[in-house]
């Protein structure tokens, strides 16, 4: 005799008729954005998305501002365009600053335990808390700065891009002065020799240069804001004279974003590009 199949999702030796197929699976809307929800998230259900610009904004102590009546309408449309608006209603809608913070310390332990590391030492605890003391003493946070952004209007566009260069170039000069005074507080640099410390400025400054801008990059907006607040595009960096390098500038950045570096860890990388 022939062996008969069994349908699918029936038993076999059930002569009754086939189960029904599961019911769709219903996903929970995001309560910041009503984007699918990808899980609970610092108290509440959110996506990927809010969860990590609400992440950002509070380990990065960012301050915001809102152009209109602070009550823009916050959707999966929307979100990107008031980021003090969508920060107020991650908080509304029951976001916790407190787990951010906590979830922050579980993860370093967890690393720290993964490592097998032991204890700093007194000497080397002072170490790092006099590179940590330099680069916030001469980098301020993206939270302390107070970001403004540029005309983008058609009629002022162009004398914009033809101005900004001029921009980067006085920038650039005041972050090179930053990272040389940063240098001189870096335990035993003014006991080299003065050719050692020029040599080695001069082969680490560009990149500390790009690590502190990275640093300052708004994944929301794309955007970075440099020393003095300014707020820049990526189109507007690549029309300013950046050309190629714009890009690799923002790929760059947005792969230290996992990293979620703080200040110690910044002021220590730019120490390690250092020497």
């Amino acid at each position: 005799p022939l062996a008969v199949e069994p349908s699918p999702g029936q038993v076999l030796g059930d002569t009754g008729p086939p189960s029904p197929p599961p019911p769709p699976r219903v996903h929970k809307p995001c309560f910041v954005c009503s984007d699918r929800s990808s899980g609970y998230h610092y108290g509440v259900s959110s996506c990927e998305g809010c969860k990590g610009f609400f992440r950002r904004s509070i380990q990065k102590n960012m301050v915001y501002t809102c152009h209109r009546e602070r009550n823009c309408q916050i959707d999966k449309v929307t979100r990107n365009r008031c980021q003090f608006c969508r920060l107020q209603k991650c908080f509304q809608v029951g976001m916790s600053k407190e787990a951010v913070q906590n979830d922050r310390k579980k993860r370093k332990k967890e690393v720290k335990e993964d490592l097998g590391e032991d204890e700093l030492s007194p000497e080397l605890a002072e170490l790092v808390r006099r590179v940590s003391r330099a680069h916030q003493e001469t980098f301020p946070s993206l939270g302390q700065l107070g970001k403004y952004t540029t005309n983008s209007s058609a009629d002022h566009r162009v004398q914009l891009d033809l101005g900004l260069w001029d921009k980067f170039s006085e920038l650039a000069t005041k972050c090179i002065i930053k990272i040389v005074e940063f240098a001189k507080r870096l335990p035993g640099f003014t006991g080299l020799s003065m050719a050692d410390q020029i040599t080695l400025l001069k082969a680490a400054c560009l990149d500390i240069l790009m690590l502190r801008i990275c640093t300052r990059y708004t994944p929301e907006q794309d955007t970075m804001t440099f020393s003095d607040g300014l707020t820049l595009t990526r189109t507007q960096m690549h029309n300013a004279g950046f050309g190629p390098l714009t890009d690799l500038v923002f790929a760059f950045a947005g792969q230290l974003l996992p990293l979620q570096l703080d200040d110690t860890e910044t002021g220590l990388l730019s120490a390690i590009c250092l020497i």
